[in-house]
């Protein structure tokens, strides 16, 4: 099945969203970050949905360690 217009956009939306987390918390790779600086600091205009999503994901498949309110790179 082929994905619509508006499916694909979200699509690539979350993935740089995905790729900006990721870029940010590199910048200090130990930090502790509170989710919502580190969506803060690594957004671009992307929605807050593709942002939440993304941080989900990335929780979600291990990339992303959780403590409480916040999250840093795995080890």
């Amino acid at each position: 099945m082929a994905l619509d217009a508006t499916t694909a956009s979200l699509a690539r939306e979350i993935a740089e969203a995905r790729n900006a987390l990721i870029a940010e918390a590199r910048t200090a790779p130990a930090k502790w970050w509170p989710a919502w600086e580190l969506k803060t600091h690594a957004r671009n205009g992307w929605s807050d949905g593709a942002m939440n999503l993304a941080l989900n994901r990335l929780i979600e498949d291990g990339t992303f360690v959780v403590t409480g309110d916040s999250v840093r790179l795995s080890a």
